[in-house]
């Protein structure tokens, strides 16, 4: 079964959230067995909200593609907005 790698962008609900403790509340929200956080980062984009890139390993053959990761990152407090930026085949 192959992977593939997942970008999101999370925009957090307000200013005063700092974007570490999202990244925590990501990570004890997603299931270990099913999705790996690789990497992540932050980019400043207005008005003292930093956006913040996540790259997720994820099953190819889960049933949905990224519906269920989308809804899972969505539930996460303080999160305001997701969007999945790309989805490519992660070669091992």
């Amino acid at each position: 079964m192959g992977r593939v790698i997942v970008i999101a962008r999370i925009l957090p609900e307000d200013a005063e959230t700092p974007p570490e403790s999202i990244v925590e509340k990501v990570k004890s929200s997603l299931p270990a067995d099913t999705y790996e956080i690789l990497k992540s980062k932050t980019e400043p984009v207005a008005f003292g909200i930093h956006a913040i890139y996540v790259w997720i390993a994820m099953p190819e053959t889960l049933e949905g593609g990224t519906y269920d990761l989308e809804s899972r990152l969505s539930a996460v407090e303080g999160v305001s907005q997701v969007d999945i930026i790309s989805v490519s085949r992660l070669i091992e």
